[in-house]
């Protein structure tokens, strides 16, 4: 009995032995602070050139490796030199923490990194000019279908939110139906962030009448979609990443979708859908 503990043991060892001499003294494993760090700061590197490994220290290719690890039952400890480039990949069966944890780093990388608008110098008797140029920019680079731009919708917000800040928000009063509409489309194609904070402002220019209650409901979804959570009134559109086919991002009450939309000026959304092929068969309760 106590022989074949001894060999129990032996062997438990060998394992843990094999396991670590196929990594080369002086590589460092990177912990899991390392990781979130990383995804915070949106560290990339390249792989090209790493050697890939399973625990038993047997090669495996690239292509390979990059296949394995879609699947969610494994992992990689990554292990780096000194000089802070990937040198090997050990790729092995996820466990429970290991799966949590992705989650934690793949909730980082959905994080958006603002940058904050530092307002500029605004002439508030140029303001219709301003709105003018902004809707021709951020309308033109999308009907025309030449790309979008990022540093045009950047330039564009900083130009709005100095607008805002300098001279306050435009009524249509001052400004024509269009102009307003440029501070809406500027908003509608930024980041959450500043969706987020001006909402309330533009939320209040609606109830004025200066923007159109149907503007506002696409805003809103699109602050929720970004805030992964459901939407109300079925505006925000997504592709299925396996199918490739267009579907309604997740919705709250689909039976009474139809009853918000009504209120707030928008087509019933089997009407709204169809130009992408999506059917929408809920029935819908009054």
């Amino acid at each position: 009995m106590k022989s074949n503990f001894s060999i129990c043991i032996a062997l438990v060892l060998l394992i843990i032995s094999c396991k670590e001499n196929h990594i080369p003294d002086g590589l460092r494993k990177l912990t899991e602070s390392d990781q979130i760090e990383i995804a915070k700061k949106r560290i990339t590197y390249n792989y090209d050139d790493v050697v890939f490994k399973n625990e038993r220290g047997e090669s495996i290719a690239i292509d390979s490796a990059n296949k394995i690890l879609q699947n969610e039952n494994y992992t990689a400890d990554a292990y780096f030199y000194d000089k802070n480039e990937p040198e090997m990949v050990i790729i092995r069966p996820a466990t429970a923490k290991d799966k949590d944890f992705r989650k934690r780093i793949l909730k980082i990388y959905q994080t958006e990194i603002v940058d904050p608008v530092i307002p500029v110098k605004i002439d508030c008797q140029n303001i219709k000019d301003l709105l003018t140029k902004i809707y021709a920019l951020d309308q033109d680079m999308r009907i025309l279908d030449e790309g979008i731009d990022p540093e045009i919708d950047r330039e564009n917000l900083i130009t709005i939110i100095s607008l805002i800040e300098t001279c306050g928000m435009p009524s249509l009063k001052t400004v024509n139906r269009e102009q307003m509409m440029a501070i809406w489309l500027v908003f509608q194609h930024t980041d959450n962030y500043h969706r987020k904070k001006y909402f309330p402002l533009l939320k209040k220019s609606s109830e004025n009448g200066d923007l159109e209650k149907s503007q506002i409901a696409l805003l809103e979804d699109r602050i929720l979609m970004f805030d992964d959570k459901p939407q109300i009134y079925g505006s925000q559109i997504t592709k299925n990443q396996e199918s490739g086919e267009w579907m309604i991002y997740e919705l709250k009450d689909p039976s009474g979708v139809d009853k918000r939309r009504a209120e707030v000026g928008l087509e019933p959304l089997k009407d709204y859908v169809s130009q992408w092929g999506i059917e929408f068969n809920i029935r819908q309760h009054k």
